[in-house]
């Protein structure tokens, strides 16, 4: 994968230096989530004769996004991200920003972290805003032509529903979300990861400081189910967490900051889990660089 990476990362820092007309801006994070299956598994966790103890995996976690503003009205961004559930992926998604509706459509490509086959498909957000005060948010992407053998038998979806309001220097919303990946780890083991998440998000300013920042608080089930000629298994956690988020945006750098901790961990049986809560928490780092 690192060969992957390392010469889309080089593209964008040439992009950035180009003569586009318009803002840009660049957006490097990198972080640990400790709440996480290790992707490199595939017996399931409650193996016969075994402690059934799911333990602390720090998966990596990263994203490197350029946007860029063509217009007051139109605007393209590229975005590498990692994540424990979709793992590795590229998306190229262009946008139509008004007073009363935000579209974005685009393509992707992903990759698991032990197969250089991408899967690709779609992806998209469309936003509906009304008195300027209140918005809805769909999104979603699938994966295309996995079944006929186009690209590699892995597949992946997303979808999520996003309601708010604007008050003043705040925006209270609140989010239902979920993403899910299939992947053919060897001729009869094919196996999907899936996170459902519902949140409460508060969104903030803080006047003069050129800061913004994020409260939220929820509950997710995140489980990996396990396929093995024609039986099947899974392991499920149930988790409620709470999160934090800061964003100091300078020019031409800025930086982010972020947490979220579980305070409940609940495993399903015969699921257990051990360690501090601390461990499974997520963690997160960068900078953004914007271009006038």
């Amino acid at each position: 994968m690192k060969r992957f990476f390392v010469p889309l990362f080089i593209f964008l820092l040439i992009l950035c230096n180009s003569a586009f007309l318009g803002a840009s801006e660049l957006e490097i994070l990198g972080g640990i989530e400790g709440l996480s299956f290790n992707p490199y598994k595939t017996d399931e966790y409650f193996e016969p004769d075994a402690k059934n103890e799911l333990t602390y995996y720090p998966y990596v976690l990263g994203k490197v996004s350029f946007r860029h503003d063509i217009s007051e009205v139109l605007n393209f961004s590229v975005n590498i991200e990692r994540d424990k559930v979709l793992q590795n992926s590229i998306n190229t998604i262009f946008g139509i920003k008004t007073d009363y509706i935000n579209v974005n459509f685009g393509i992707f490509a992903g990759s698991a972290d032990k197969f250089a086959v991408p899967d690709a498909g779609i992806i998209g957000n469309m936003e509906l805003i009304a008195a300027k005060t209140v918005f809805l948010s769909l999104s979603g992407s699938s994966t295309l032509g996995s079944q006929f053998g186009f690209t590699s038998n892995n597949s992946r979806e997303t979808a999520g529903v996003k309601f708010g309001v604007w008050i003043g220097n705040a925006v209270p919303s609140v989010t239902a979300d979920f993403k899910t990946f299939s992947r053919q780890v060897e001729d009869d083991i094919s196996i999907t990861d899936t996170l459902y998440r519902f949140l409460f998000n508060l969104d903030f300013l803080i006047k003069n400081t050129n800061t913004t920042g994020y409260f939220n608080i929820g509950y997710q089930v995140y489980s990996r189910d396990y396929k093995k000629d024609t039986f099947g298994f899974t392991d499920r956690l149930n988790s409620y967490f709470a999160g934090l988020g800061l964003c100091w945006y300078g020019k031409p750098l800025g930086f982010k900051i972020g947490a979220e901790v579980p305070f409940v961990i609940s495993p399903e049986e015969p699921l257990t889990i051990t360690g501090e809560h601390l461990f499974f928490s997520k963690i997160y780092a960068g900078f953004i660089i914007t271009f006038d």
